[in-house]
């Protein structure tokens, strides 16, 4: 049998290196604690859960003094919401602006003030004759009606005063007109002649508003300390007793 005598020559990939695997293997693996994001329907759940609640067969009792004390709270923020309020300064927190206003209009509000659901107050006149007449005149439907409150002459207790005083009290609604506010002016006639106070054309005006939309009592009712103090002969309440005197 022959045999092949032909000399083995290496080929150039006889001289590479075998080829080697890494020792150290990577493995990409979840941290701790690390959060998945799956759905409902990734495991065979519905997307949806609707839930019927039924009406409870036994009603929930609440204490009588417990209903009792809602009632309460509900009628006191409901007669806070329709309070009425004056929408102006008495003339009487400005002395100097109501002895003009006074001479020149021969009748001039005094002092003004909402007590025991009524509005009362003073008007001061200048006596241009013995026979005279002043009223209140108020509307509560922006003029469409009105009515005449006459005012009751009171003794001025202070010599020297400026006008004749009366006194006035005007019983407001129980409920809020529907304007949700009232206007009046002063009328006074004498020797046939009539004279107005209408706070300069625009009237005098009662707004019913908020509590917590009040101005503070004493805008409406101006101080008279100093006013008694500079001026001696200007006039302050002591207190009000149906249509009697301030003095």
């Amino acid at each position: 049998m022959p045999i092949d005598m032909t000399p083995l020559c290496p080929t150039p990939d006889d001289f590479l290196p075998p080829a080697r695997r890494p020792v150290l293997r990577f493995e990409r693996r979840a941290r701790p604690g690390a959060k998945r994001v799956t759905f409902a329907d990734q495991r065979g759940l519905a997307l949806t859960r609707v839930k019927v609640f039924s009406q409870l067969d036994d009603p929930v009792l609440i204490p009588a003094a417990v209903r009792e004390a809602l009632r309460s709270a509900a009628a006191v923020a409901a007669a806070a919401a329709d309070r009425p309020r004056l929408d102006f300064a008495p003339p009487s927190s400005d002395y100097l602006r109501f002895r003009r206003n006074l001479e020149t209009n021969l009748v001039s509000l005094e002092r003004c003030e909402l007590r025991g659901g009524a509005l009362a107050g003073t008007v001061r006149v200048k006596n241009v004759a013995f026979e005279k007449r002043v009223a209140l005149r108020v509307s509560f439907d922006a003029w469409r009606s009105h009515a005449d409150v006459d005012c009751v002459y009171v003794r001025d207790a202070f010599p020297g005063a400026a006008g004749d005083a009366f006194a006035f009290s005007v019983p407001l609604p129980a409920a809020p007109p529907p304007q949700r506010r009232a206007e009046f002016a002063v009328r006074y006639a004498v020797a046939g002649a009539e004279h107005w106070d209408s706070n300069h054309g625009n009237n005098y005006g009662i707004a019913w508003a908020p509590a917590w939309s009040r101005r503070p009592d004493s805008a409406h009712s101006g101080s008279s300390a100093w006013s008694r103090g500079a001026l001696p002969d200007w006039p302050g309440f002591a207190g009000y007793e149906d249509v009697g005197p301030y003095y």
